[in-house]
């Protein structure tokens, strides 16, 4: 598998060099531009078609959760990690409507901003500590009576919260990657979510799994 690329949205330049160099030092991740503005990006990354688009929540033209929208109708195959200082509980909610499945603090270590994006190139979902609460607090458990989940769907769903690929889970369950979907999409049934992120968050509401502690 090859590197990672990753386009960064932030209007700071000082900030974007920033989660540019920390993102740099890992040999698994290729940042491939950086723009300080959506409608600047909207374009290159269309161009471009990185597998993540790094956005920040704050823009001088446009809200970050508006432009994850509009970059998967351009880039419909790039994930999008959402950057701020400071997250809302209505920012959230909105980018989990917009497919956003991955947050980061702008405080977070160079691990968890690591994590983020290849959490998000991966498809899974990662959460800054920070953040949690405001996830928590969104009622993600669908209507009606929650199905018991089997032991091998919370080892699947504890591992998706700790970061882990299909691929990666099911090495480590030394099972296949179709087996390990399967699991994935009968604990979203049980859980009555329609999203890995939601299914991650809903099973940890309700004790089955527990959230990673931040690095």
């Amino acid at each position: 598998m090859g590197s990672v690329t990753v386009f960064i949205v932030d209007d700071h330049q000082m900030v974007a060099a920033g989660l540019a160099a920390v993102l740099m030092e890992n040999p698994a991740i290729d940042v491939v531009g950086s723009s300080g503005s959506a409608r600047d990006a909207l374009p290159r990354v269309a161009n471009l078609q990185p597998d993540v688009a790094l956005v920040d929540l704050r823009l001088p033209d446009a809200d970050g959760v508006e432009l994850a929208g509009r970059l998967r109708e351009v880039a419909p195959d790039t994930q999008i990690a959402l950057v701020s200082a400071s997250f809302t509980r209505s920012a959230v909610a909105d980018a989990l409507a917009a497919g956003v499945s991955s947050f980061v603090s702008k405080l977070a270590s160079a691990e968890e901003l690591v994590q983020a994006v290849q959490s998000a190139a991966a498809r899974t979902a990662f959460v800054s500590s920070d953040v949690v609460p405001l996830l928590a607090a969104r009622r993600l458990v669908g209507e009606g009576p929650v199905k018991e989940l089997s032991r091998r769907e919370r080892e699947v769903l504890q591992r998706l919260a700790n970061g882990l690929s299909v691929e990666q889970i099911a090495s480590a369950l030394h099972l296949s990657q179709h087996t390990v979907r399967n699991h994935i999409r009968r604990a979203m049934g049980c859980l009555r979510v329609h999203r890995r992120l939601d299914a991650v968050v809903a099973a940890a509401r309700l004790g089955l799994i527990e959230l990673p502690e931040p690095v």
